[in-house]
């Protein structure tokens, strides 16, 4: 049997979303989420969505 070179064998993967294989330069600083932008967000066409749970109900539907 050959092994993956790849494969990390000292301890088992606790979970998903660990950094251990990504470099401390990457990793030290806190992340920030970027703001979304609102009018973008207001202006995508909801009627896509119609069937779903849920429906943007300030959706300005524009006139055709």
């Amino acid at each position: 049997m050959k092994l993956n070179p790849f494969l990390h064998l000292s301890s088992p993967r606790q979970c998903g979303r660990d950094a251990e294989n990504f470099d401390r330069f990457f990793t030290r600083n806190p992340p920030e989420l970027t703001p979304p932008d609102q009018e973008l967000i207001s202006n995508l066409d909801q009627e896509e969505f119609q069937g779903f749970s849920y429906v943007n109900p300030e959706y300005n539907h524009p006139a055709q």
